[in-house]
């Protein structure tokens, strides 16, 4: 078991540079490593999975040893561990096998695969590691490859500025996760994971800075997995490859948020931050499911998706069920990667046309597609028997059972508002005749080996995982905890409002086009579009508060400095030496009489200070 752990922790990076190295001699051979790499680190994860057995995988090396300073480095494997480690490598390989046709006539392949590598092997380090200090390096690893594969396609000023706000962003975040450390070696003297949840069990930690490491540790999260208010990376990072958004949505980045905090879970409850986590949580969700409803880009309505379902899962956190909350995060995990993949083959066939309004009636040139992303659907709005039906249910169980009221109705209304904006989304795609002539007529089916296949086999996973869904949780917590029963009231509520909203969508969007457009006419209707279209403008207000008060007041403040002190202070060298060239200029009189003088009064001063000296020894 060893050697799988030594090619988790490797294997990335070794392929990272062999791809683009390989790559660069012939642009084939770069899919061909990744693809080689990728299945591997899957196996590798399957082989740690099946041979596990209740005793965790403990490893312990050391990062930096100083004298007495020593930056511990060590593997730590469990369950939650083994589970993440299925979705990173298992969806990161599904990810590279699609790219093969969609990234095929790129000739930046070597160069993305390398990259795409690298994200997954800092997925991988930050949830096989014990201490914060190995996680926070695998936090950083998969920031710098985010930067890269967002604005992958540097030349467009959209992608490089989508690259540079999903950096400045998480790096915001980041800053707190680094403050929590220093705290941590400050107050309790570890940075190991496990044995900070211990130490809470125990009460052994100051509350109050324990409390302030768990809400600076959220802050990293909440910017690393797009809750308010730092989502506005999340729904710009789009400008990347559709496959960079299945891996960065399903896979790795905006999951290891809610991972950080399942895996401080203890220590969590301890300070009862968890209360601040739920309520964030529930506002984020609602933000994300009401703003999906208006996207015009199909990346985007998934975007502002997975801010609203990593959000529920949050949200189960929050109201103390670790169980719903990373069961969700599983499930969101297969059915946002299938939908993403699903909108990279639409986008694909349809020659890079991303506005869902200019397609319409693929469903005759692209059954497959159609069918895959419909059983995404399904899951992601949770309609039994599909998987995110099972997780998303107990959330909301748990919310009511366990929630305050504003938790209970934001966190209910953000998922009944999930089966609106995707089926929405994907009539416009599917259903109807194409809305744009340059399109109607050019779309090509996707090829069975490279498209269709990772496709079907997220679609049959997200199905049929429901049957395990205890067995998971079972799995996840070894029997720790179960989720929430199923509360029959609250169930048939949802149902019933999925039902109705449905067949809202439905109606409007197949038969009632001309209601909705006199609909959108009216200007309180126009103007509530608008609030949605830009994410409540919270992008905006972020952008204003950074140059009105933080740039332009540093700016100013600094403007002042230069102008008053340091220019002062230059200009008044110039008289300053001439004043010093006058008093020099007088004992230069020429007379022995003024020289000696000059010399008793020098002997005597430097007299008075030796014997001032002997007097103080």
């Amino acid at each position: 078991m060893n050697n799988a752990v030594l090619v988790l922790l490797c294997a990335p990076f070794l392929g990272a540079v062999l791809a683009y190295v390989l790559g660069k001699m012939k642009i084939n051979l770069a899919f061909w490593v990744a693809e080689i790499v990728g299945a591997m680190l899957f196996l590798a994860s399957i082989v740690i999975f099946l041979n596990y057995s209740d005793t965790p995988i403990n490893i312990d090396y050391t990062w930096i040893a100083y004298g007495d300073l020593k930056l511990p480095f060590g593997i730590y494997i469990d369950h939650l561990s083994i589970v993440m480690l299925l979705i990173a490598t298992g969806l990161g390989f599904a990810d590279i096998h699609f790219a093969h046709d969609y990234m095929g006539d790129d000739p930046d392949q070597p160069r993305y695969y390398a990259k795409v590598l690298f994200f997954i092997g800092g997925m991988i380090l930050l949830v096989i590691t014990k201490d914060l200090i190995g996680a926070f390096v695998g936090w950083e690893f998969m920031g710098l490859a985010s930067y890269a594969l967002i604005s992958f396609w540097y030349y467009k000023n959209s992608a490089a500025d989508a690259g540079m706000q999903a950096f400045l962003y998480t790096r915001f975040g980041d800053i707190f996760i680094l403050a929590a450390i220093g705290l941590l070696v400050y107050y309790t003297g570890t940075l190991n994971l496990v044995e900070l949840n211990e130490m809470a069990n125990a009460g052994e930690l100051p509350k109050t800075v324990a409390l302030v490491v768990a809400l600076f540790i959220f802050m990293g999260a909440i910017g690393k997995s797009g809750q308010f208010p730092l989502y506005p990376w999340l729904m710009n990072a789009m400008e990347g490859p559709t496959t960079v958004s299945a891996l960065i949505h399903g896979a790795t980045m905006v999951n290891s948020g809610i991972y950080i905090v399942a895996r401080l879970f203890d220590f969590f409850a301890y300070t009862d931050a968890l209360f601040i986590v739920a309520n964030v949580a529930a506002l984020s969700a609602f933000i994300g499911a009401s703003s999906a409803l208006v996207q015009k880009e199909i990346k985007k309505i998934l975007a502002y998706s997975t801010m609203s379902h990593l959000s529920i899962a949050f949200v189960g956190l929050g109201v103390g069920s670790l169980a719903a909350g990373m069961l969700h995060l599983v499930n969101h995990a297969i059915f946002k990667a299938l939908l993403f993949l699903s909108a990279g083959a639409v986008i694909y066939i349809a020659h890079h046309t991303k506005d869902a309004w200019k397609l319409g009636g693929l469903i005759k040139t692209a059954p497959f597609v159609a069918l895959f992303m419909a059983m995404g659907s399904l899951s992601l709005a949770g309609v039994p028997p599909f998987s995110g039906y099972f997780s998303k249910e107990a959330v909301v169980a748990a919310a009511w059972a366990n929630g305050n009221e504003f938790t209970k109705v934001f966190v209910t209304i953000a998922a009944l508002l999930s089966i609106a904006y995707i089926t929405r989304l994907w009539v416009l795609i599917f259903l109807g005749e194409p809305r744009n002539e340059d399109i109607a007529g050019s779309v090509h089916a996707p090829s069975n080996l490279w498209i269709r296949l990772p496709l079907g086999v997220l679609a049959v996973v997200t199905l049929f995982i429901s049957i395990w869904q205890a067995d998971i949780v079972h799995f996840i917590l070894n029997g720790k905890e179960e989720v929430e029963p199923h509360i029959a009231g609250l169930a048939a509520f949802m149902l019933t409002g999925m039902m109705i909203l449905f067949l809202i969508v439905v109606g409007l969007y197949v038969k009632g086009l001309n209601l909705l457009y006199k609909i959108a006419s009216h200007h309180f209707v126009q103007t509530i579009h608008q609030i949605l279209f830009n994410g409540y403008y919270v992008e905006r207000m972020i952008t204003w508060i950074s140059k009105t008060i933080v740039v332009n007041a540093v700016a100013k403040a600094a403007r002042w400095f230069d102008t008053n002190v340091i220019d002062y202070l230059v200009n008044a060298t110039v008289p300053a030496t001439q004043g010093v060239y006058k008093v020099f200029r007088a004992g230069h009189s020429g007379k022995i009489g003024t020289y000696m003088g000059q010399f008793v009064i020098g002997v005597a001063i430097i007299v008075i200070a030796i014997l001032i000296i002997v007097k103080g020894l």
